[in-house]
């Protein structure tokens, strides 16, 4: 597995794409969602755990450096053959006990916060007329979310918010 660290694959395959795919179908899932504008403001909500989870995981990198000497030190006077089975089974748990409750937080607090959204302002979705289309463009941003290139974040904003204004300013113009 230590060859994967020679070819810059972190970088360019986005690896916590799941966690908004797995958001936004847990969230579509409970308010029992159909149409493609509620659909939309779920997705849009959850892109930025894509991004959220790469960094979780250049934190867990970080961490992961001292468990590095450790198995430098082992590797020239090994004692103990569990040492490198200890330090891969601490860092897996580390990485999946953060993720999860990182997911699980943000499902919950997501959850109250569309329950007063849909609740409160469901009409204004609709008026968007948001179509099928949209969403699967939608979908494919979120894998932009998680690749590690600030550039790619600043081009994503600006176009979502572009997207956003023109969406949003003629639901406004005609009601005044």
């Amino acid at each position: 597995m230590f060859w994967l660290d020679l070819i810059p694959a972190g970088t360019f395959i986005p690896p916590h794409l799941a966690a908004s795919t797995f958001a936004s179908l847990a969230l579509t899932s409970w308010f029992h969602l159909s149409n493609p504008a509620h659909i939309m403001v779920v997705m849009f909500a959850s892109m930025p755990l894509a991004w959220v989870g790469a960094k979780i995981e250049g934190l867990a990198r970080e961490r992961q450096r001292r468990h590095y000497n450790r198995l430098l030190n082992w590797a020239r006077k090994p004692s103990d053959p569990n040492v490198p089975g200890s330090i891969i089974l601490r860092s897996i748990f580390t990485m999946f006990a953060a993720s999860w409750a990182l997911f699980l937080v943000t499902i919950l607090v997501f959850q109250q916060v569309f329950s007063f959204i849909f609740s409160s302002f469901s009409t204004l979705f609709l008026a968007l007329n948001i179509q099928w289309p949209h969403l699967w463009i939608a979908a494919t941003l979120g894998g932009v979310m998680a690749l590690r290139v600030k550039r790619a974040y600043a081009i994503l904003a600006v176009g979502i918010g572009f997207v956003l204004f023109f969406s949003i300013l003629p639901v406004f113009a005609w009601q005044s």
